[in-house]
């Protein structure tokens, strides 16, 4: 094997590296500790440490094989390798195992070190992960964030409590690119423009609904033609433009309109006073025990429902574990979102 030296002369800031054959390796390096002068060999593959330290605390090559998930034979090869490259014994074998040499102990309280060091990192990088910190802004309507949100930032905190969301609950929809938010929850159709990164969720449904008191002085609708001999709450605003009030409208434009509001929150209020029927998400409609589904959802309501994202954001660690969670929880939630459950 030959060994490569770094010498650097006197008064130079010149180096210059030498090959020898090991025969004269062996004559250099004891010059060498005798002047103190650096020899240099051959790189140290860092690996072959742990083979190393497995060794030195089993004692024999099998209870390093068992603890290194390896065969003894390979055990055998590595720390023969790793004793050629050094130049060196680490090892006295015996019949009872392996004990180490002065060199051996010596590589194993290394090996030891190493390996606090590496265990070290490897925690240090998970306690990050696990840490994660920061400010999320998210921009959603005030239904979807009492229903969807709301749940959802329970269990996220409790895993990432160093994110804070910072909710924006408005009917408008702001523009992300712009930097008016960093995340958004919406329903509707495919979000258009430049600068965002949107993640499509489950298909949300709508149907006709009633408070159970109006239902039992009024019958429901069972079909879209009988809506025209019901009272009807209507949609002002922003709202009053959703798919489904504007089917009721069609539906029955001499209807009793009773009542009209720009909040679904305020809806399903007035739905629960008895005041008429109107449309709703049907996993908002189903989980109101006072009110009744009149009907199977038209398929004509159904709604598109999506995440979007910065695209300047997108690779952030609080941004992206919280959009994450947020679209896990909201497929979770796929068979209510499609109106497969009604309570009551």
């Amino acid at each position: 094997m030959d060994w490569n030296f770094l010498v650097k002369p006197a008064n130079t800031t010149a180096v210059m590296r030498l090959d020898y054959s090991a025969p004269a390796a062996a004559a250099i390096i004891t010059l060498a500790k005798s002047f103190c002068i650096f020899a240099v060999c051959p790189p140290m593959n860092w690996d072959d440490l742990r083979f190393v330290l497995a060794v030195a605390r089993a004692g024999t090559a099998l209870g390093a094989a068992r603890a290194l998930g390896v065969n003894q034979t390979t055990v055998m090869r590595r720390i023969a390798q790793v004793e050629e490259d050094l130049g060196a014994s680490l090892f006295e074998r015996s019949q009872s195992g392996f004990r180490l040499t002065a060199t051996g102990a010596c590589v194993a309280q290394t090996a030891e070190r190493v390996e606090a060091e590496v265990l070290a990192l490897d925690s240090e990088l998970s306690a990050k992960k696990r840490l994660l910190s920061g400010v999320v802004r998210l921009t959603t309507s005030e239904t979807l964030a009492n229903r969807l949100v709301a749940p959802c930032l329970s269990s996220f905190q409790k895993q990432h409590p160093g994110v804070r969301v910072e909710l924006i609950a408005d009917d408008r929809r702001l523009d992300i690119a712009r930097g008016a938010a960093d995340v958004a929850l919406r329903a509707g159709s495919r979000p258009e423009g430049a600068g965002i990164v949107m993640t499509k969720m489950p298909v949300t449904t709508w149907s006709v609904y009633c408070g159970r008191n109006y239902a039992a002085e009024n019958g429901v609708p069972a079909s879209r033609e009988e809506l025209r001999h019901h009272a009807v709450v209507g949609m002002e605003g922003p709202m009053s433009r959703l798919p489904g009030p504007l089917w009721v409208e069609a539906a029955a434009p001499e209807a009793d309109v009773r009542f009209r509001s720009n909040s679904l929150t305020n809806l399903v209020s007035t739905l629960r006073a008895g005041l008429g029927v109107a449309t709703l998400p049907c996993f908002i409609g189903d989980g109101e025990p006072d009110l009744v589904r009149c009907m199977p959802p038209p398929p004509e309501l159904d709604s598109e429902l999506w995440i979007i994202v910065r695209e300047d954001l997108k690779a952030e660690p609080h941004v992206r574990v919280f959009a994450n969670a947020l679209a896990a929880y909201i497929r979770s939630l796929r068979a209510q979102l499609g109106g497969a459950t009604v309570e009551g």
